[in-house]
């Protein structure tokens, strides 16, 4: 092999080698540049979820900031309900108490002509000495003390939970301030009188209907 020959194959050598050479580097340096690029994409998306992740931080101090505002306003709101609460309960307790008060005191008015209307009674013996026996009778006293008169007074004489004798309820009529009237029944002789006698029943110059025991009792009648 002459001297030209291998001084241009040495030529041809080193000039393909260069090529490689600069065809590599080329690609080397595509390749880096893709890398770089793939590696700033993924320093973006890092940065962007570092930031996402800061912002979604402070949404959740935000809100939480938010829910213990609205803990806060729902205990003071349960503190000023249950202070209402308080207030109204006070306030139903006194208009209970004013209502059964003013309830007693119309009742009072309601009765006050009719409490002042009494019945008395008195029981005896008649019969004339060596007579037939003696049978009980009872006297009834009707007595309104009121200074108004009341109205449609009557008697209703009971044996024991039945009616007795004629005329049965005895009417007594209109009996005047301090007026009193009188009216006596017999029994027979085997009565039991402690359950038996009068009841006297009444109109007041209001118009209710009353009736009025011997034991004091007093009832409206329906």
């Amino acid at each position: 092999m002459s001297l030209t020959f291998a001084t241009q194959l040495t030529a041809v050598a080193t000039a393909v080698l260069a090529v490689f050479a600069i065809v590599t580097a080329f690609y080397a340096r595509q390749a880096f540049r893709r890398q770089s690029q793939e590696v700033s994409a993924i320093e973006r998306q890092v940065k962007d979820q570092q930031e996402l992740t800061r912002q979604q931080a402070e949404l959740l101090k935000i809100q939480s900031g938010q829910l213990e505002l609205q803990r806060q306003q729902l205990d003071h709101q349960r503190q000023v309900n249950a202070g209402q609460a308080e207030v109204l309960k006070l306030q139903a307790d006194d208009l209970r108490e004013s209502l059964t008060a003013r309830q007693r005191v119309a009742e009072v008015q309601r009765k006050a002509q009719a409490s002042k209307v009494f019945i008395v009674e008195a029981e005896g013996l008649s019969g004339p000495p060596g007579g037939p026996p003696a049978v009980p009778f009872v006297v009834a006293r009707a007595v309104n003390s009121s200074d108004q008169p009341v109205y449609d007074a009557e008697f209703y004489w009971r044996r024991g939970s039945a009616s007795h004798g004629e005329p049965n309820p005895e009417p007594l009529g209109i009996l005047l301030p301090g007026e009193q009237e009188e009216k006596s029944r017999d029994f027979p002789s085997d009565t039991n009188m402690a359950i038996s006698g009068a009841i006297l029943r009444f109109r007041d110059a209001a118009g209710v209907r009353w009736i009025r025991r011997t034991d004091g009792g007093l009832i409206e009648q329906q």
